[in-house]
């Protein structure tokens, strides 16, 4: 006969169990980029040339501080090209160092410009973000930050 003890043990256990099995699976290879975001860097792409970079620094400097909300049906912002009400969707891919924003990162060694960024080695965990009026690709440095390509420009995020 099972006592009382060993008969709660093993209810906790099975019930843990079942937690377990059908909890959402959160992977590192699909971040999240529900929620606010804050643009806290700009900076002239790697691949532009020298002589365009003050145009570009500045050109940057006027979404600093940009605050931008993605949420499961909306992506909101004072900035017009982030204010989407309908049809967005997110669609996490992995990339390969090379293919980042666009192909661009210049050769002969888009991985070593990557790690420069912040980048860790490997497939760079990234975000689709499709709405009726943009494509944007966000890639995640950490859970925490993003980067995106606008102009030549290339704009980091920090989750508020």
């Amino acid at each position: 006969m099972i006592d009382d003890v060993t008969r709660r043990a093993a209810l906790a256990l099975v019930a843990f169990v079942w937690l377990v099995a059908t909890a959402p699976s959160a992977q590192a290879a699909d971040p999240s980029i529900i929620g606010n975001w804050e643009i806290i860097e700009a900076a002239p792409a790697p691949w532009t040339r020298p002589e365009n970079h003050a145009a570009l620094a500045a050109d940057g400097k006027g979404l600093m501080h940009l605050v931008i909300s993605f949420t499961p049906k909306a992506v909101n912002s004072k900035f017009k090209l982030f204010s989407c009400k309908r049809r967005v969707t997110y669609e996490p891919v992995e990339l390969p160092v090379d293919t980042l924003f666009q192909g661009n990162l210049p050769e002969p060694n888009p991985a070593a410009v990557a790690a420069r960024m912040g980048f860790p080695k490997g497939d760079i965990p990234s975000v689709d973000v499709k709405c009726i009026n943009a494509k944007f690709t966000f890639h995640f440095r950490d859970p925490d930050t993003a980067m995106f390509n606008l102009d030549r420009v290339i704009y980091t995020l920090k989750r508020r």
